[in-house]
């Protein structure tokens, strides 16, 4: 378990499951104890009560002598060991019953109460629980009992108490573990289902169990809902590539009329006029093979060809071929890539990614000196980045810079349309991956792809 898990709202809501839980048995174990021990003393108490009532009876009946005799007649024929009596005569003086003493503390008329005392042959004193009456002429009955069981009963009680709630925090905690894996697993379904989509796998669907449940239901609306954006993105892309692949023709077409009356005119400025016409096509023409590009590898066309191959090679052909491109604009291309790297991509696509962020880094790094072309493992994937040492961005423009469509200003002047990157983005949700863009130290910026490493 990560750090991340016990953050998670899965760990909380099984937490508070298990303390939900706990806090209930907890509370009925207690109630259950309580009233247990208080049904013993009640117990007791009533055993006393009752034989002060009996003896005070005797007494009425029999007097002093029936009740002396009534009292000798319990303790030895009754198999009793926890009854305690004594008769106080009218000097204070013990007159029958199991106490050394009259105990100093204890009035003549107690209703319960608890005290320690010793009995004749005890060597300690003993929790008991006790009721005195008068009886008339001075005389003062005592009677109770030794709390010694119910303390043993009360002891048990807790004992199974602590045990109950250890055996109820194990299954808590298992009833939480099993709820919270499956709020995990129904969760994850809705998930895997957005990280699909997020890959550019728009006919990716929730899974569903049929239940009819909540979740279920939940997933039949987002599917349905997915549905109906997959066919607009369709419809959406559809149109995109029409309008695209239909102007490019007339681009051409444009492009070539340019150029024949180019050649037929000696006009100085209409000769600039149109070389500068000829660039605008030239432009129109590479964002239109740019969208068109983007379009395609948003809806996974060409993942029939992906291949497994070492990336050091593929950032040294660039590094010559841009390399001379690279001298005159200032600049020297560093490799830096581990022999034994190898992706499985979609060569092609991905050298049209590399590509984009090197031209990115020739126009903007005005002032730099260096791109670098790096590939490092990143745990279970790996980098490929193209940094360099110039002015780079504001760290509030990062989030900006890979839409679609977006230049930034200063730092992204001059031409293009501001499909750069964004076909770099969209190229390595193609392959599974993502794309990064940071500051390099200590200035300049740096974009990285990050993509699966190739599994042996």
């Amino acid at each position: 378990m990560t750090r991340g898990f016990f953050q998670s709202t899965t760990f909380r809501l099984a937490l508070a499951l298990l303390l939900v839980q706990v806090a209930a048995l907890a509370l009925g174990l207690t109630i259950i104890h309580r009233f247990t021990a208080a049904t013993i003393l009640s117990d007791a108490r009533t055993a006393a009560e009752v034989a002060r009532d009996d003896f005070a009876e005797e007494y009425r009946q029999e007097g002093e002598a029936g009740l002396v005799r009534a009292i000798r007649d319990r303790l030895t024929a009754r198999d009793d060991r926890n009854f305690v009596v004594l008769l106080k005569g009218p000097d204070g003086s013990p007159l029958a019953g199991n106490l050394k003493q009259w105990p100093a503390t204890v009035g003549p008329a107690e209703r319960w109460r608890r005290i320690s005392l010793f009995r004749e042959g005890g060597l300690a004193a003993e929790e008991m629980g006790i009721v005195t009456t008068r009886l008339g002429e001075g005389r003062v009955l005592l009677t109770g009992e030794v709390l010694e069981a119910q303390a043993q009963l009360t002891r048990a009680s807790q004992a199974a108490f602590l045990y109950a709630l250890a055996a109820g925090l194990l299954l808590a905690a298992v009833v939480a573990a099993i709820a919270a894996w499956i709020l995990a697993r129904r969760v994850d379904a809705f998930a895997r289902a957005a990280s699909a989509i997020a890959g550019g796998k728009l006919d990716a669907r929730v899974e569903r169990d049929e239940t009819g449940d909540a979740f279920d239901r939940l997933g039949t609306s987002i599917n349905a809902m997915l549905d109906r954006i997959e066919a607009l993105v369709g419809e959406l892309r559809m149109v995109t590539d029409s309008m695209a692949h239909d102007l490019r023709s007339p681009v051409s077409r444009m492009k070539a009329t340019l150029e024949q009356a180019l050649g037929r005119t000696r006009e100085p400025q209409a000769t600039a006029a149109l070389a500068s016409a000829i660039d605008e096509a030239d432009g129109l023409h590479r964002l239109l093979d740019t969208a068109l590009e983007i379009s395609r590898a948003e809806a996974g066309i060409g993942r029939d060809q992906f291949a497994r191959f070492a990336l050091a090679p593929v950032l040294e052909d660039l590094a010559e071929v841009y390399g001379p491109l690279a001298e005159d604009e200032g600049f020297a291309i560093i490799v830096d890539a581990p022999a034994d790297l190898d992706v499985v991509a979609h060569r092609e696509m991905l050298l049209r990614a590399l590509s984009n962020l090197i031209d990115n880094a020739l126009k903007y790094a005005a002032g730099g000196s260096a791109i670098a072309l790096t590939a490092t493992r990143d745990g279970a994937s790996v980098a490929l980045s193209v940094a360099d040492d110039g002015p780079g961005i504001a760290e509030e423009q990062f989030g900006e810079a890979a839409k679609r469509f977006v230049r930034l200003d200063p730092a992204r002047g001059g031409s293009g349309a501001g499909l750069g990157l964004s076909l770099a983005q969209t190229i390595a949700h193609m392959h599974g991956g993502s794309i990064a863009i940071g500051g390099a130290a200590p200035h300049g910026m740096i974009v990285s792809l990050h993509l699966p490493i190739a599994s042996d």
